[in-house]
């Protein structure tokens, strides 16, 4: 699924597909927010849940600069070091 189809889909539904076929990837905390980084096809998205109402407020769509300036703290160069250089 692409990044502009995903879009066009009811926040019940992305949030579905999120966890049935994406894969998380990291958490932060903003405000009011439990915010859960997956990752699903060629595109990373944000689920943003508010625990005091127990209610997803939104999903977010987000480039690999926007994780990176938003995940830098918990993002380490062993994270990445499978990406780099040829695979085994």
């Amino acid at each position: 699924m692409k990044s502009n189809e995903f879009r066009k889909l009811t926040i019940f539904r992305q949030v579905e597909l999120l966890f049935e076929k994406g894969q998380h990837m990291l958490s932060r905390v903003y405000m009011f927010y439990n915010i859960q980084l997956y990752t699903l096809s060629d595109f990373y998205a944000e689920i943003w849940y508010r625990q005091a109402d127990n209610k997803i407020d939104r999903v977010i769509l987000l480039d690999q600069s926007d994780v990176l300036d938003l995940y830098n703290n918990q993002i380490g160069l062993s994270d990445i070091a499978g990406s780099i250089g040829p695979k085994e």
